[in-house]
């Protein structure tokens, strides 16, 4: 067999598999707490009975639906509502790989008993062992910053540091009084994921749902201060219709949003089902994985300057980014990195004046595809990758490594406007890529 299609078929498979393979990623396995993909929000009257559970199941399971956000209590509840209805509904949503998230609607006069409550939710078992795979705090009535972190550390503290936990708050955009006093910096210190509700619906505007959509998670990220933390926008599920909620879905997508839900008026409709069902025209099938490869980048020291993860990569940093991991030093000049792009064989057209420009996903993929079978050569003839002198490592023509790869999990990408867009590689994606190869790039 052809060495160099077993290398390029080895990394092809690095992007489909855990980022385990990583020393330096560490177990990236599939995050914890909510799941790639859809959710749904349930009232604590909405929960299905007992012996409609498994139609319920299946009609999420038929639309692609991941995660069910169901309500366990309020303030002025006990902690677990319908606990037989909730143990069928978690065990029967985990026998079809649906996670299941615990949520109360908590008014904060007393902090730590409306946290105990959701403790209490976090440590109900099913008849099975079957348990809820997060809990989502809801914070909307009372947001002083005192209380909030009392809630939170008392949560933090009974569950633990790597209990996953989602906080629930408006978005910054609304009006309320109370929104202004959200201490977003304190919930990005106990919270792993910010969900902010994302209700474009409003008596008092006229807003749109894209717009409104792609300036709340601009707006959260800005408020938060880092372009790496995880957002769950919560979509308005009371009574719109498929041309809002895919405008909803393609301001996540156009934004970097790693998942999204629908909160609806009483129950989700046919309509908003079979909108929910389109979700993977939006957003990649591994976005939790992109966001928790970006971060570990950052934490290497890669893409420190980003702001927004969802703008796209030039050439020139993508490059730079795998020439160290190739050579272990840092190419600065442009012309250098150009010329040892071309030596390489990486790209024999790159020039310094094309750096700037976007780089697309099949390019990337092809990149790292000859990384990859450079490294394996340079391993297995033991020289090391010298940027200044190609030596034995100068590449031959080859054949196209993209007859093997594939361009990332993602519909084509289409404007607001409609117009299709170019094919262009943003960081969540370009660091999936990157850490995906990291093993086989050291």
């Amino acid at each position: 067999m052809d060495i160099r299609r077993v290398f390029i078929s080895a990394a092809l498979m690095a992007f489909f598999v855990s980022f385990n393979s990583s020393a330096q990623a560490g177990s990236l396995s599939e995050p914890p707490g909510i799941a790639d993909g859809p959710g749904i929000w349930m009232n604590i009257w909405s929960h299905p009975p007992v012996n409609e559970t498994e139609e319920y199941c299946l009609n999420l399971n038929r639309h692609g639906v991941r995660n069910v956000f169901v309500q366990t209590s309020r303030s002025n509840t006990e902690a677990i509502r319908n606990p037989d209805r909730l143990g069928k509904l978690i065990e029967t949503c985990h026998r079809y790989k649906i996670r299941v998230i615990a949520w109360s609607f908590s008014m904060l006069d007393n902090p730590e008993a409306d946290a105990q409550k959701m403790v209490d939710a976090a440590q109900f078992r099913t008849p099975r062992g079957d348990k809820f795979d997060s809990i989502a705090a809801n914070m909307e009535k009372d947001l002083s910053a005192w209380k909030v972190e009392k809630y939170s550390r008392y949560l933090r503290d009974k569950l633990g540091k790597d209990y996953p936990l989602v906080a629930v708050v408006f978005s910054p955009l609304n009006k309320a009084p109370q929104v202004a006093r959200t201490p977003w910096k304190m919930l990005d210190q106990y919270y792993d994921v910010i969900a902010p509700m994302n209700y474009w619906n409003s008596k008092y505007a006229d807003y749109k749902a894209y717009d409104y959509t792609r300036d709340t998670v601009k707006k959260v990220r800005e408020l938060i201060g880092r372009p790496d933390a995880e957002i769950h926008v919560i979509g308005d599920g009371m009574k719109t219709h498929s041309k809002e909620i895919h405008d909803f879905m393609r301001a996540c997508r156009d934004n970097g949003v790693t998942s999204a839900s629908l909160y609806p008026f009483h129950q989700v409709t046919d309509e908003q089902y079979d909108c929910l069902a389109r979700y993977t025209d939006y957003f990649p099938v591994n976005a939790r994985f992109s966001l928790a490869a970006f971060k570990e980048l950052r934490k290497q020291g890669e893409f420190v300057a980003v702001k927004d993860p969802s703008s796209s990569v030039s050439r020139n940093e993508f490059y730079s980014i795998i020439s160290r991991k190739l050579t272990g030093t840092e190419i600065v000049d442009s012309n250098a990195l150009a010329n040892f792009v071309r030596n390489f064989g990486l790209d024999p057209a790159y020039s310094a004046a094309s750096g700037n420009e976007v780089i697309g996903h099949k390019e990337a993929l092809d990149v790292i595809a000859r990384a990859v079978d450079l490294k394996a050569r340079a391993k297995k003839i033991g020289t090391p990758i010298d940027p200044h002198n190609p030596g034995q490592l100068a590449r031959r023509a080859r054949t196209r490594a993209d007859k093997w790869f594939v361009p990332s999990a993602r519909a084509a990408v289409v404007s607001h406007n409609g117009a299709a867009s170019h094919d262009r590689l943003n960081y969540l994606e370009a660091a999936r890529i990157i850490l995906s190869a990291d093993s086989a790039l050291r």
